[in-house]
């Protein structure tokens, strides 16, 4: 159902589609869409009367996902693939239904930003699914600092995990559920801070990596745009 390349592309911290509870026909928006395997669950989730848009600030992942869409057998589906920074989308106001994001909104630095704009593009009564990465307490700032110095890695944006949902809060949302909760740790650790891989940010030193071992943490959330 998944192409090979949509899985290697992914380097997600979780599988926001798979809770969103997505529905046929249903407009969805996958923010910081990669190589595409959330656009593809997605498009199988809301069917041929469905809709889904991805976007991506990186052309070169736009491609990659339309070759992943296409090795799908989507290519008769209502998918539109974006090359766009998620705090200015251009998309219009009130159209989707669902806004997903996996692992990519602790990208940016701008997260209130982020977050507003995902509110502008939602209906009332419309829904996010996030999958993130936050910090659960705070690092020094020179730890931070050299985790900042190669910001594609996932623990270069984060924040710590009260910050967060205050942003969420002050863009709008609310009736946030938290849907999954654990520690980042050995394996899974290494590979968020390198994300999407060492040939594009090279790993921390692993002394770096022991000073927030137990200090970050994967977050499944949802909330809702109230009507």
């Amino acid at each position: 159902m998944v192409p090979e390349m949509a899985l290697n592309l992914s380097r997600g911290c979780g599988n926001p589609s798979g809770f969103a509870d997505l529905r046929p026909g249903e407009a969805v928006v996958d923010f910081g869409c990669g190589g595409g395997i959330d656009v593809i669950l997605a498009a199988h989730k809301v069917g041929a009367r469905g809709r889904v848009i991805g976007i991506d600030f990186a052309e070169p992942m736009i491609q990659r996902a339309g070759q992943a869409v296409a090795e799908a057998n989507l290519q008769d589906r209502n998918i539109e693939l974006r090359v766009a920074d998620m705090e200015r989308t251009q998309l219009p106001d009130a159209f989707a239904d669902v806004l997903l994001s996996n692992c990519v909104i602790n990208l940016c630095p701008d997260k209130h930003s982020v977050y507003k704009e995902a509110f502008r593009i939602l209906r009332p009564g419309g829904r996010i699914a996030i999958s993130d990465v936050v910090l659960t307490e705070s690092i020094a700032p020179e730890l931070r600092g050299r985790f900042q110095a190669t910001w594609a890695g996932c623990l270069g944006g984060a924040v710590l995990e009260e910050e967060y949902w205050q942003t969420v809060v002050k863009a709008g949302f609310a009736e946030i559920r938290v849907v999954a909760r654990y520690p980042l740790k050995g394996e899974e650790l290494v590979a968020m801070a390198c994300c999407p891989g060492e040939e594009f940010t090279p790993p921390p030193a692993k002394e770096d990596l022991y000073l927030v071992e137990g200090k970050v943490a994967s977050v499944k959330f949802t909330a809702i745009k109230p009507s």
